[in-house]
This record gives structure tokens, sequence and C-alpha cells, in this order.
């Protein structure tokens, strides 16, 4: 169908149209056009195919899009077992003026979007293993975290993974068992 278009475009150039080319001297003689035949159309079929610009009639206009539910981004505060290791990937204090939740939220939902088993915990000081450097369990703060795993290499793996490092590059991947106090 499209080839037929195109050639009968041509031919009307051909026979009607007008080219670029500066007008010719009237005391000229017209050139003779070109002589190659043109080709028939193509037969028919029984469907004739739609224009371009019209829609079929056995589709539906597009539907405004709903909203999917949010991915689960796991328990609020789950609860962990001795030898349970997480990777944290971000922590999100609630004092510093942020809406910690929802920046939690959002970055777990887009890695799981991405294939990665993310999660998001708000951190009240009830896991005496996640904690800072100085041993003082970690509270008000929401955490993305990998896991858990059954070991601390395993949580590592999750965090340092090709897919995970596609989708959030984070070069420290601390390990933490929630469920243990340090010590």
């Amino acid at each position: 169908m499209a080839g037929a278009a195109m050639v009968a475009t041509f031919a009307f150039i051909i026979t009607n149209g007008t080219s670029s080319s500066p007008p010719a001297d009237e005391s000229q003689p017209p050139l003779p056009a070109a002589s190659t035949p043109v080709s028939a159309p193509p037969k028919q079929s029984a469907k004739p195919a739609p224009a371009a610009s019209t829609a079929k009639a056995d589709r539906k206009p597009p539907a405004t899009v709903k909203s999917a539910a949010p991915p689960n981004t796991g328990p609020v505060s789950p609860a962990f077992k001795r030898g349970q290791w997480i990777a944290v990937l971000d922590t999100y204090p609630t004092d510093a003026g942020l809406e910690a939740d929802t920046l939690a939220k959002n970055l777990a939902a887009k890695l799981i979007a991405e294939g990665v088993p993310a999660k998001a915990l708000w951190a009240k000081g009830q896991y005496p293993g996640l904690a800072s450097s100085s041993g003082v369990a970690v509270s008000d703060a929401w955490v993305v975290y990998l896991g858990p795993s059954s070991t601390s290499e395993g949580a590592l793996d999750l965090c340092l993974a090709p897919k995970t490092q596609q989708a959030y590059t984070n070069a420290a991947c601390p390990t933490y068992e929630p469920a243990s106090s340090l010590g």
C-alpha cells in the first residue's frame, strides 16, 4: 500500500508538479518527460488498511493510567533474629527536617522496581546491633537495607551485586546483625 502511494506521488510530481529549478525560457521547446512506465497499484484486499492517522476501531482509547499499589517495602519495624544480617544502603534521620519515611520508602520502591530486594525500616532504638560507630543504637531514622542474610558476607554480596550497584551505587555497604548487641 505504501509503495502504491509513493508511485502515485512521483507520477503526480512528474506530470503535474513543479520543480524547484528556475522557470524555463518560453522560447525553448519543452523537454520530454521521463518515459519510465508507472506500475499498476497493487490489488486492494478485502479489508483496506486504515490510514496512519486513524485509530483501529477494535481498540479502546488509552485509559488514564491508574497508579499501581506501591511496592511492599517491608514492615516498618521488622523482627530480626540472631544470626540475620542486613546491608544498609542509606539512612534518613527523622530529625533533619526531611520526610525521612517518604525518602526511604521511595528509594526502596525504586530499587524494587529495578529488581533489587530492598526494604525500609524505622529504627527507633529497638535494634541493638544496628548501631553507630560509638555503639549507640540508631534511633529516629529510616533505614533502607538489603537482607536479611544468614551471614555478614551474604548481606555484603547482596549490596555489591552488579544489579544493586547499577541501581544504586554505594561503596560502603555496612553490614549489621540487628538483633545482637555490639560488643
